[in-house]
């Protein structure tokens, strides 16, 4: 498993995010780029840091440099060539994108983690299950 990104593939990450979701034009949504992705992957997908390392090293140096129609180009062309892979680095990074803070506030949501939301549930009370244990068993047979 790497260890960690170099500074060229950063800089093709960095590029990918905002190719795949570019600030926008008012400011008042941040580019992807602006998304710590690896502190994501390390939290809650560090088995994707080698499928997204080989999905970097399939970009050259040259394309952070390149302007955002250029980039969308090679994207597309990556993403008609192996969709699968894309599918999966669109996932990850939408999903790294809406739990930023600051992309939830922009969009109306509530920042912070949607619960508790002001419900207080005692320690050791599985009450609230009850309901769940009514509807006996399901899918689970």
């Amino acid at each position: 498993m790497t260890t960690a990104f170099s500074d060229t593939q950063l800089h093709r990450l960095a590029a990918l995010q905002d190719t795949i979701l570019p600030a926008s034009a008012d400011g008042t949504m941040p580019s992807a780029a602006e998304i710590d992705f690896p502190a994501y992957l390390a939290e809650q997908a560090p088995e994707y840091r080698d499928e997204l390392t080989a999905i970097l090293d399939r970009f050259d140096d040259g394309f952070p440099g390149l302007p955002l129609d250029r980039r969308v180009a090679l994207v597309r062309a990556f993403s008609e060539a192996d969709a699968k892979a894309f599918r999966s680095l669109v996932f990850r990074v939408y999903d790294s994108y809406y739990q930023d803070d600051r992309v939830r506030a922009a969009i109306g949501a509530r920042p912070g983690p949607p619960f508790p939301g002001g419900h207080s549930i005692p320690a050791g009370d599985l009450s609230s299950l009850e309901a769940v244990k009514a509807r006996g068993k399901g899918y689970r047979r």
